[in-house]
């Protein structure tokens, strides 16, 4: 996460709008849950339609006969504190969007969405309002939703898709599909650190929190962002649910939760994305050509859960650290994911700062398979600076017989590891190498060598884990039948709230948890 400019904050002035009271069923999303709740009642919300092809600006725009032309107008057109739909007609628009107000309520938001399931494209090529860097920019504005709206080819400096800036609430943007945000349309360059563009950004930027956000079943893709990430929350953050979303060959990041960085503006007590759920996203071919990137990535974060996503083919899976020293990252939850051939540690996890620490963090049940596809010396999982971590349930299947567990010289304390299940590439249990203190490290050759030199891992077993289908590049993770760790987790293991497993099924069967994401029916 490197340092983006801020936008001031716009001042326009509003036009009014007809309203029409109406019964409608409204569809809001828990963030909390995920739940869809859909409230049915007598609302005061303008519809507001918009046709690229025959609509007039000079129109009422309060039926598709009178439909407004540009999508800016009809926002213009809402009143702040005052729920309405903007429907917009199949087409695209050479528009920079700035949205001026505020829904009512979570039952009575603003809501752009596109009309009759048309295929809506926000484009910026010679687009209108040119001196924004963003294609649809909200500052401290709340009870919005934007769904079905594809935003496209926005290559400048801090280029961004959507960016939303100070404070606010009950954010949702859904089926949307972000593309080709860029800061340069070279995909052969070599960013520099303040070469940025952020497809999807939200920054807390005011002692007052943007909360209750919900992110679901977008895509966001081909992204060339320099230093910057496809998807970030950074500052003053919480509440959050990002679920349902693929995001895919992003030159950097694909998903960053972060904080601790000064330029967002908020105070140091507050400046972080925190409570929050990150659950069955599908990422992949994040890459970075000048520096480790991970698929997810949580970087100053607190409290936030990794759950049931499918994770490969980035520079590193899923990555926990803290950037900024003198901080600490808490209360990280990876659980039940995917994480496979990616080009580094499937799982990176530690501070890479002297005096910063992840710690209270917990690793469980996830399926890790063959990733350090770069070759030579690395881990499948990886640890910098960290306490009272655990490692528990976990299938650590590696594409080589040379690191399995990799300390990066740096200092890891009070941690546990059991019923963790391991396979090398041999399948000879005397070919595991564990690589464990860093500088000062001492090196295991087998599973039992590192249990008596550790004290650690004492249920775990090393074997074939017994998955359907071990085949890269798509393999099928989940557990054949005939697998040794159906049943075989820890026996005592407390399920969190919510906790499910990699396809959102109870994470306990048959009275006790299996070892890795998946859990079978057996």
């Amino acid at each position: 996460m490197k340092n983006l400019c801020l936008l001031g904050l716009f001042v326009f002035i509003l036009s009014s709008c007809s309203k029409n009271n109406e019964i409608k069923n409204m569809n809001t999303v828990d963030p909390a849950t995920g739940k869809i709740e859909t409230v049915r009642k007598v609302s005061a919300l303008a519809s507001y339609y918009v046709n690229g092809a025959t609509g007039n600006d000079a129109n009422l725009g309060t039926s598709t006969t009178t439909a407004l032309k540009t999508i800016q107008a009809a926002l213009y057109k809402t009143t702040n504190g005052v729920g309405a739909n903007i429907y917009v007609a199949a087409g695209t628009y050479k528009e920079r969007l700035y949205w001026p107000t505020s829904g009512a309520s979570s039952a009575e938001p603003i809501t752009l969405t596109n009309y009759n399931n048309g295929v809506v494209i926000l484009d910026g090529i010679n687009a209108t309002n040119n001196a924004q860097n963003e294609m649809l920019a909200i500052a401290s504005r709340s009870h919005i939703r934007i769904s079905n709206i594809s935003i496209t080819n926005n290559t400048r400096a801090n280029a961004k898709g959507i960016y939303i800036v100070g404070n606010g609430t009950d954010i949702q943007v859904t089926y949307c599909k972000i593309s080709n945000i860029g800061w340069t349309t070279n995909g052969s360059a070599v960013p520099s650190s303040t070469d940025n563009a952020s497809p999807f950004i939200i920054v807390g930027s005011t002692s007052t929190a943007y909360t209750e956000i919900y992110i679901g079943s977008n895509e966001i893709f081909n992204c060339n962002t320099g230093y910057s990430e496809g998807l970030t929350l950074t500052g003053n953050v919480q509440n959050f649910l990002i679920e349902l979303n693929t995001i895919h060959d992003i030159k950097n990041i694909g998903m960053d939760m972060s904080g601790n960085y000064s330029w967002t503006g908020a105070p140091a007590n507050v400046n972080y994305a925190r409570n929050g759920n990150i659950k069955n996203n599908t990422v992949y071919n994040c890459v970075s050509p000048v520096a480790t990137s991970g698929g997810i990535y949580v970087d100053g974060g607190k409290w936030i859960n990794i759950e049931g996503n499918t994770v490969y083919a980035n520079y590193a899976g899923i990555s926990v650290g803290c950037e900024n020293n003198n901080n600490t990252v808490e209360g990280i939850n990876i659980r039940s994911n995917f994480i496979y051939n990616n080009i580094e540690a499937g799982i990176l996890i530690g501070s890479n700062q002297p005096n910063s620490k992840v710690i209270n963090s917990t690793v469980s049940n996830n399926t890790l398979y063959k990733n350090y596809s770069a070759g030579g010396w690395g881990g499948e999982i990886s640890m910098q600076n960290m306490n009272n971590v655990s490692f528990i349930n976990n299938i650590i299947n590696s594409r080589s017989n040379i690191v399995v567990i990799a300390s990066l010289g740096y200092t890891s304390t009070n941690l546990t590891f059991n019923y963790n299940k391991y396979y090398t590439l041999s399948g000879v249990a005397t070919n595991i190498t564990f690589d464990w203190g860093g500088n000062n490290s001492t090196t295991y050759s087998t599973l039992a060598a590192f249990k008596t030199g550790t004290g650690l891992d004492a249920n775990s077993t090393y074997g074939n884990p017994g998955l359907v289908s071990a085949t890269l590049p798509t393999p099928n993770l989940h557990l054949a039948n005939t697998s040794a760790c159906v049943n075989a987790g820890l026996p005592t293991y407390a399920l969190q709230t919510g906790e499910l497993d990699i396809d959102k099924g109870t994470r306990i069967v048959n009275s006790r948890i299996d070892i890795g994401a998946d859990e079978s029916a057996y």
